[in-house]
């Protein structure tokens, strides 16, 4: 009787620890099938040779970028789509599910490095550029700048905030970059010849919410490759848009 008993207490252990090892394969394969269909929402690099237009000018269709250039600034509120130019990147969702409620703006984080590359640079016949009235959060400065079609132009710049509706799995939207952006890397070509100009580096902030209704926070660095070639005769640029991953993080559920 108690070889029967110790027999039936084995089984039901064997039993129990199958059990438990079923449970636990499930509850893994839940998370892995979870994994491969979370988002993954990043720019990719955009490869490009462009002809620079006067430093005014967007780099896509010629618009004058001054008057894009808005002299408000995003405080939470409205978005300031006028601040943009038509010159995009592309930002793809490498995940198995869609994501909607798409919104992105830019930080400029190397501005102090950038004001100070342009401090020494006076007026090269007709072209002048600075920086001014920098925020200790780099949400807000002044840029003055003029070429020889322009005379001086003077604009407050604060945070870009920009929308998009949804980015289906493999897909990608394209994203617009500041109008700004593009004027001091204009600048910065064209003067090369005669001062060494720190190029801008941008941080892009994108907000998202995913099919469980989880939002989420995802942060890259966005700038001009070091690999380039410049051909100042003919003013023309090739190189590529580079992102670097900065941080990705839950921000609240909605239900």
């Amino acid at each position: 009787m108690k070889v029967e008993s110790a027999i039936a207490l084995v089984s039901a252990i064997i039993s129990l620890g199958a059990v438990v090892v079923a449970i636990v394969a499930i509850i893994m394969q839940n998370r892995q099938f979870k994994k491969q269909r979370e988002p993954i929402i990043a720019p990719a690099t955009r490869n490009f040779n462009v002809k620079l237009p006067e430093t005014h000018l967007d780099w896509t269709n010629g618009e004058e970028l001054d008057k894009k250039l808005s002299n408000l600034y995003w405080t939470g509120g409205k978005d300031l789509d006028g601040n943009f130019s038509k010159t995009t990147i592309p930002i793809y969702n490498y995940g198995g599910t869609t994501v909607f409620n798409i919104r992105y703006n830019y930080k400029f984080i190397n501005v102090k490095e950038v004001k100070q590359s342009l401090e020494h640079i006076l007026d090269y016949t007709n072209y002048a550029i600075k920086i001014d009235s920098i925020k200790d959060d780099l949400s807000f400065f002044t840029l003055t700048f003029k070429n020889s079609s322009k005379g001086e132009i003077s604009k407050n710049i604060g945070r870009e905030r920009k929308r998009e509706d949804l980015i289906q799995p493999g897909e990608k939207v394209e994203i617009s970059l500041p109008g700004y952006f593009l004027i001091i890397t204009n600048y910065a070509f064209i003067l090369s010849a005669l001062d060494d100009i720190k190029l801008p580096i941008l941080e892009l902030t994108i907000l998202y919410t995913d099919i469980n209704y989880v939002e989420w926070e995802v942060k890259h660095k966005v700038r001009i490759d070091n690999s380039r070639s410049y051909r100042g005769k003919e003013d023309t640029l090739e190189t590529a848009f580079i992102s670097e991953f900065v941080s990705r993080k839950k921000i609240k559920e909605t239900f």
